[in-house]
């Protein structure tokens, strides 16, 4: 014999699986209609999930519970079947009672159910049925931003007809904003043609404009700058908007960014050109002084480079920090950028707030072509910044290509940094002999000495470097020369126990 308990798990699998004579006889042996699983899922649900309409109908007339919500998640019949896209289910539901607005867990309705997976008959059906379409779920989603998120643009409209607030906002975002964002150009047109604020903002201050200019969504940015032509709701052939609107090509993010900053640090070329076609300020700046030209400058962006200056971009403009766009591609090695800015009137000579100028940076980081650009155009190879000269950051970094290329354009090899050390000096402390050599031979002055009085002979005894201290001897080095402490290179080598540079200075006469 079957006990009862065994008849109500029977009840529910013939319901799930749609057998209605079997759910009949379970029920005249005295099943439980609505006795639940351990998730708390009745006959009902798994029939209204799975859609057997006559079960469904069936398990109504003997007297189910249609708007017990399952433990769950507490969803309802109607939610799983709205979720399953159960178009002949659903009508007999809400024939029946249901509950068209109960809400689960998460404060959603069948609608909102309906709106994410994208069923949208199902939306139009509850919508008939007198669904309420700008309830709003624990995190502040309506059915609309829900299907705009997920780019559901028949419900969308579907959702609009029926008089969903097309502004209303969701975790700081609007429907606009998300579909913009999320890349579903079919979704913003409908909701533009339903009203909705092109400048709206999220909670970051971005509009839809700013959304799709930074990820290079073309079609979207075009939708948006086309918002207040008048031809376009024609073209759309869909809801008439319910004001006209102009959009702010200039609006900016809580970070001062906008639209046309946005798209050229992400290196968007069609979009900065629209932007610019449709009068964006090709000079605005965010809150760190940076202009789209120096976005692009930075980025090895040249054709936005180039569309920027023929627009008007000030190529000397600073930021916050004094770094210009030239400044910017030449941290970032970028020759191309460089030679482009400087043909278009860069300042080679503007130094930022560090004091740096062009080539400092360009000599720091080894870029010899660079080097070479900003040579040309004039650059000073002898202009110091703290206390050094781009020839000295150059010998004090190795950088033998760099070296060749200032000297050949007038670096003074003998300018001292602010220790009074000249590139010879600081090329003997390295033991580079290349560049010793290289120094040498366009003049520099073997004996110069330091603010310790220290010459580069002195520097490369003390460190026990033969060769350099042979080089510097063949080369006229005077090894007699004492520093501060009136100790010469001789001194110090035996101090330092240099036994091979002792014997070197004293086989070439070097006295104590």
């Amino acid at each position: 014999m079957t006990s009862t308990l065994d008849k109500d798990v029977l009840l529910r699998r013939a319901a799930q699986n749609g057998e209605i004579d079997r759910v009949q006889v379970l029920l005249a042996e005295g099943a439980n209609i609505n006795a639940t699983d351990k998730d708390g899922t009745t006959a009902l649900m798994f029939a209204a999930r799975n859609g057997y309409t006559d079960v469904v109908r069936l398990l109504l007339e003997a007297g189910a519970n249609i708007n017990l919500p399952r433990r769950l998640y507490k969803l309802t019949a109607l939610m799983l079947a709205a979720a399953s896209n159960q178009v002949d289910v659903i009508p007999t539901l809400l024939a029946s009672g249901a509950d068209v607005d109960a809400k689960n867990i998460d404060g959603s309705t069948a609608l909102m159910v309906a709106a994410l997976k994208g069923h949208a008959q199902v939306v139009r059906i509850l919508l008939d049925a007198g669904a309420q379409v700008n309830i709003k779920d624990k995190d502040e989603d309506t059915a609309l931003t829900i299907a705009a998120e997920h780019g559901h643009t028949e419900v969308v409209q579907a959702l609009l007809s029926a008089g969903a607030e097309v502004n209303v906002t969701s975790g700081g975002e609007t429907a606009l904003t998300l579909a913009a964002g999320l890349n579903y150009p079919e979704a913003v047109k409908v909701l533009l043609a339903g009203g909705a604020d092109a400048n709206a903002k999220t909670q970051e201050g971005r509009t839809a404009l700013m959304l799709a200019a930074e990820s290079g969504y073309k079609s979207i940015v075009e939708q948006l700058l086309a918002a207040s032509t008048s031809g376009l709701w024609d073209n759309l052939k869909i809801l008439p908007p319910h004001k006209q609107t102009i959009i702010d090509l200039n609006a900016k993010d809580k970070e001062g960014e906008t639209a046309l900053t946005l798209a050229a640090d992400q290196g968007h070329t069609a979009i900065v050109q629209a932007l610019l076609n449709a009068g964006a300020d090709v000079n605005a700046k965010n809150l760190d002084g940076w202009t789209a030209l120096m976005a692009a400058a930075a980025g090895g962006y040249t054709a936005i480079v180039t569309t920027l200056l023929d627009k008007g971009a000030d190529v000397n403009a600073k930021d916050t920090d004094g770094e210009t766009a030239l400044h910017l591609a030449v941290v970032e090695g970028y020759a191309e950028v460089v030679q482009l800015l400087l043909d278009r009137g860069a300042d080679v000579g503007v130094r930022n707030e560090l004091g740096d100028t062009a080539l400092h940076l360009a000599a720091l980081q080894n870029y010899s072509d660079i080097v070479i650009s900003l040579l040309e155009k004039g650059a000073n190879p002898n202009a110091k910044n703290l206390g050094e000269t781009p020839l000295t950051m150059a010998v004090g970094r190795r950088n033998t290509a760099t070296v060749r290329e200032l000297l050949n354009s007038g670096g003074d090899p003998n300018v001292p940094d602010d220790d009074g050390k000249t590139a010879l000096i600081k090329a003997s402390e390295q033991n580079d002999l290349s560049l010793m050599r290289l120094l040498i031979s366009a003049g520099a002055d073997v004996n110069v000495q330091d603010r310790l009085g220290a010459t580069a002979t002195i520097w490369a005894a003390s460190r026990g470097y033969v060769e350099a201290v042979k080089l510097l001897l063949d080369s006229g080095a005077d090894a007699s020369i004492k520093n501060k402490g009136g100790y010469t290179a001789l001194t110090i080598a035996e101090l330092n126990g240099h036994r091979s540079i002792v014997k070197l200075l004293k086989e070439v006469g070097v006295q104590e």
